[in-house]
């Protein structure tokens, strides 16, 4: 994106931050608490300020540890707060619920603490990417929600040395292999990682080598499955993990692997396992979302069953060591972050490092077959999951027909219906583009969001209720001025030329009760102009978009984290930029800091605003007051989803309409810093 976005060291160090702002937030309360107990007075507007910043920190906590009953009692506390409750009791109520929260939270997070064995640093571990699950469920991977060995779903990652799980009980192992007598071990990696190779690296004792089939820099090449230029027993030390299942002939390479091994070598062998799946599953030459459905990740052709991988390496001469909790101790695992998925298998020709469990073969027979009927029961769970939002779906197609059926007299052409029934005139995108352009008008856009504060609808989260927007929206639409245009959505008639899922959408909003509110608002003779500006389907709209902004001097009003313009070209033919950043939502609330500071702009600036319902209020006002002031709304993130090729959340910007939209990545950019003015967020 040409951006920096948060990492995963910022995201480590804001999470220790909201850790170490508990304790003197307990002390504050406490203060709070007693003081009231004693001397009974109101609170003064900042005591309230003060708690409602308290219960801030911590709601932002839950965007970084997700505790959903913690998020839950904060936005309770929240309501107790907005209703400033005067009686004494109800405030030592409201102190003991927060002051129980912020223990809470204290000690969930002392919990997350832990201490990455290949740093030596105290962290707070990454997740592993959600990618890897939708993309596991997207592609129909019967498996998706199972459980793989050494791939925890909670502490996948370092933050500080970006160690993996199975890379950091891999170096645990090793710590315990040391040369003897001045000796030098000779380590070989296959496919070398990073980690392995810096940790390896910092071993006086340990001579590395690492072999790629590509032969990167610092390796040989080779392939696994032959590798005739190595001698027999020439290493100690054999790292090959997660790679297995991308060879053909894996025995083979198996072979090689116990043919170089010493005698008394230990071989790290690790691949994807799934608890529960006995049997191996392979076929080669599929495309990457086959491999994706049929083995859960798109470079894979292979999914072992674990015994039959324990089998294949025993086969070729191994004995396989399973080395887990037992092996590495309960208290070495609580304090690390490893858990019952976190095994690892060393493969060794004449030591024995643990015995494999040789209880009677029925019962170990009978506890596999329970393992491999689970995880078929959670497949088979899952497959209903699909069936019934596929049923789901079903019921939201006839819900469409139903209102395609009550619209059908607006949206068909006929002129019987056409003589009955009227429709707001609403001008082209291109007319629209054009007043702006050649005649310098602003714009106040009007679409669902504004109609449904004018009906008092609350229809998005990024702006509340609010009877005094209400009141001077329906004060701008109804205004009449000749440099100002009304924009409104061209839903109301013919949608034929539509994207059919837009068309859709747009039939579910527009029942005809909503059409009768906003008839009810509208006026028949008047020409509206299209709020479609903001929105770009082809590269063809995104140059006529562009024409509006065609060399001038301009400064965006934006919701902060909406960073227009960041990370694409859109407005790289803008002379210039500076911006105010304001709130992301319910940015009315400081309306009029806002609006004043926009005022402090020459008038000769092209004001952009991209504010939500707020933008066609101040877009109005502004031009009243001899600006050109243009409600952009969405302009960027269309842009952006077009760019991306499907709409969705964009990672580093704020979107009230994509799903999480409002969960946003930090980004470091200097240019964008620079062009900021004035932040009033």
């Amino acid at each position: 994106m040409g951006q920096a976005v948060l990492g995963r060291e910022d995201l480590n160090h804001m999470k220790w931050q909201i850790y170490r702002q508990l304790p003197p937030l307990k002390q504050r309360v406490s203060g709070l608490y007693y003081e009231l107990q004693k001397n009974d007075m109101s609170w003064e507007d900042n005591t309230w300020i003060e708690l409602k910043n308290i219960v801030s920190v911590l709601a932002n906590s839950n965007l970084l540890f997700e505790s959903p009953e913690i998020r839950e009692r904060c936005e309770q506390i929240s309501s107790t707060i907005e209703k400033r409750e005067s009686e004494t009791v109800q405030r030592i109520l409201l102190l003991g619920n927060i002051f129980g929260v912020l223990e809470e939270l204290e000690s969930y997070i002392r919990q997350k603490i832990k201490r990455c064995n290949a740093c030596g640093n105290d962290v707070f571990f990454m997740p592993i990417p959600a990618d890897y699950e939708l993309r596991r469920k997207e592609n129909g991977f019967l498996y998706w929600k199972a459980d793989f060995q050494l791939e925890s779903k909670e502490n996948y990652t370092c933050p500080v040395c970006g160690a993996c799980d199975r890379e950091r009980l891999m170096i645990a192992f090793l710590e315990e292999v040391r040369a003897e007598n001045g000796e030098i071990l000779k380590m070989l990696q296959i496919a070398p990682s990073p980690v392995m190779e810096r940790y390896a690296l910092g071993r006086e004792d340990i001579r590395y080598e690492s072999m790629e089939l590509s032969m990167p820099e610092g390796a040989f090449q080779g392939n696994l499955q032959h590798m005739e230029m190595v001698a027999d027993g020439t290493y100690d030390i054999i790292v090959c993990s997660h790679v297995l299942e991308h060879v053909r002939n894996d025995v083979q390479a198996m072979r090689e692997l116990h043919r170089i091994l010493k005698p008394n070598g230990v071989c790290l062998v690790l691949v994807p396992l799934i608890v529960g799946k006995a049997e191996t599953e392979e076929q080669w030459g599929c495309g990457k979302e086959e491999n994706w459905r049929r083995f859960g990740q798109g470079d894979h052709s292979r999914l072992y069953g674990k015994n039959d991988f324990i089998r294949r390496l025993e086969g070729t001469g191994f004995h396989v060591n399973e080395l887990g909790r037992e092996w590495f101790g309960e208290e070495f695992y609580q304090a690390h972050g490893f858990d019952d998925l976190s095994v690892m298998y060393v493969a060794t020709k004449e030591m024995v490092l643990a015995e494999r469990d040789e209880k009677d073969p029925i019962s170990r027979e009978l506890i596999g077959l329970q393992e491999e009927n689970r995880l078929l029961r959670q497949a088979l769970n899952d497959i209903n999951d699909r069936l019934m939002g596929l049923q789901k779906s079903s019921s939201t197609n006839f819900t469409i027909l139903f209102h395609s059926m009550e619209n059908i007299g607006w949206e068909i052409s006929d002129r019987r219906f056409q003589e009955k029934l009227w429709y707001p005139k609403i001008m082209s995108k291109e007319d629209t583009i054009q007043e702006i352009v050649e005649n310098r008008k602003s714009i106040a856009r009007f679409g669902d969001g504004e109609f449904g504060i004018m009906n008092g609808v609350q229809r998005w989260r990024f702006q509340k209720r609010d009877e005094k927007l209400a009141c001077r929206l329906k004060e701008v639409l109804h205004a009449k001025n000749n440099h100002i245009l009304v924009g409104l959505s061209d839903i109301y008639g013919d949608m034929s030329t539509w994207e059919s899922s837009a068309a859709n959408g747009a039939r579910i909003y527009l029942t005809p009760e909503v059409r009768k509110q906003n008839y009810a608002l509208l006026d028949r003779d008047r020409i509206y102009a299209n709020t479609g500006i903001s929105r770009s389907e082809n590269r063809d709209e995104v140059r006529n978009q562009k024409r509006i902004w065609e060399g001038r001097d301009c400064v965006f009003i934006e919701g902060f984290q909406t960073r227009m313009g960041v990370g694409n070209d859109l407005f790289d033919n803008a002379k210039a930029i500076a911006r105010i950043l304001c709130p992301a939502e319910s940015a009315f609330d400081r309306y009029e800091d806002i609006y004043n500071e926009a005022l402090k702009q020459p008038k000769d600036k092209l004001i952009l605003i991209a504010l939500g319902p707020t933008a066609s209020v101040l877009a109005y006002d502004l031009a009243l007051r001899g600006y050109q002031a243009v409600d952009i709304g969405h302009a960027d993130l269309s842009y952006e989803w077009l760019l991306q090729g499907s709409y969705g959340r964009v990672p580093n910007k704020y979107s009230n309409e994509a799903p999480d939209g409002y969960i946003v990545e930090e980004i470091h950019d200097a240019e964008y810093e620079a062009q900021i003015i004035a932040d009033l967020h």
